[in-house]
């Protein structure tokens, strides 16, 4: 029998996090210029990194071979992945700009570091770039490598101290690179959060037996966390606190009634306010941008997962029996 939870209705929130927090960022609209200080991207990341550690291990351990895990991340991760970046490659055409061989490059390869522009792309916006959201999914894609890796180590020595060594080392990398933000966030800093995903999953029953003090912990810990700004006191905060809310609080199902649109959400939020920054309606009506943003946002999210994602999930998923937790969707 498939499992109750809040995964998707989580995740879809995450995501509308993410995208009010680039609207503040990127839209260029002083009246929404406070929007990130209220909406964290940083937070909303680091919770879908906390789902994905959960949902990734429960997936390799259902996985009946190396090949079936493996293809069933792709179907999850590139279909959309591919909309985004085919979206990406029509805007420029739209300005005339095909000079994209290294664009291309970088997102086929997931390097997007390499080239987050296009030559005369989106060249009077406040920023050029044409989708700054899609750096999580290299880490994405890394953990979906790494996770074979770490559950041979967890079978062949004790696995809850791997799973801990791995989450200090991460702990601390993070605390070191400190000063070199850019780099902080990538791997191994945001392991972490992926750790505990984990070890929740490991101990699952244990978390729904003990998980309102459990909880009220991490919730004190996120509190000790603001106060001080000491950034160990956050990954267990921030990870307990997403997947108390995933499995322990009744089920909502909201829009994900009718399906998963939260990666379409992710992937696609950027491009989709940097076109309509383009248009000027951000500096002119900000609220009115804002509405056509959210409703182009949505209904990209739902074109994807209909027509693209949940076909591809379907023809992975046919595969195999049924399982009692969802796919993972990505930060």
């Amino acid at each position: 029998m498939k499992r109750e939870n809040n995964f998707d209705i989580i995740r879809l929130l995450l995501a509308a996090v993410v995208v009010l927090f680039h609207i503040g960022y990127i839209s260029g609209a002083a009246i929404f210029s406070s929007l990130p200080r209220y909406f964290s991207g940083h937070l909303a990341v680091e919770g879908f990194f906390a789902i994905s550690g959960f949902l990734i291990f429960a997936s390799w351990e259902r996985s009946s071979s190396l090949l079936d895990y493996g293809i069933k991340r792709a179907a999850r991760i590139l279909p959309g992945y591919w909309v985004a970046t085919a979206l990406c490659l029509a805007i420029a055409f739209s300005y005339g700009s095909f000079h994209v061989a290294r664009f291309l490059f970088a997102n086929l390869t997931f390097a997007t570091f390499l080239s987050g522009t296009i030559p005369g792309v989106f060249p009077n916006n406040f920023t050029p770039v044409l989708n700054g959201a899609l750096w999580t999914i290299k880490i994405e894609v890394m953990f979906y490598i790494a996770v074979p890796a770490i559950v041979w180590l967890c079978r062949r020595l004790n696995r809850d101290a791997v799973l801990w060594t791995l989450f200090a080392l991460s702990v601390i990398y993070r605390v070191a690179m400190a000063s070199h933000e850019t780099l902080a966030v990538q791997l191994p800093g945001q392991l972490s959060f992926f750790m505990i995903g984990a070890l929740i999953h490991y101990h699952v029953k244990w978390f729904e037996a003990n998980g309102k003090w459990v909880s009220a912990v991490a919730a004190l810990m996120f509190v000790a966390h603001t106060v001080t700004g000491w950034f160990f006191l956050r990954p267990a905060a921030v990870a307990t606190l997403t997947l108390a809310a995933s499995l322990l609080l009744p089920t909502v199902k909201g829009p994900t009634r009718w399906g998963d649109f939260s990666y379409g959400t992710y992937v696609l939020h950027w491009p989709i306010i940097q076109i309509v920054v383009a248009t000027g309606l951000y500096a002119t009506r900000p609220w009115a941008a804002m509405v056509v943003t959210l409703l182009g946002v949505a209904v990209g999210a739902v074109l994807s997962w209909f027509i693209v994602e949940k076909p591809s999930l379907a023809l992975a998923h046919s595969r195999r029996i049924r399982t009692p937790y969802p796919a993972v969707t990505p930060s």
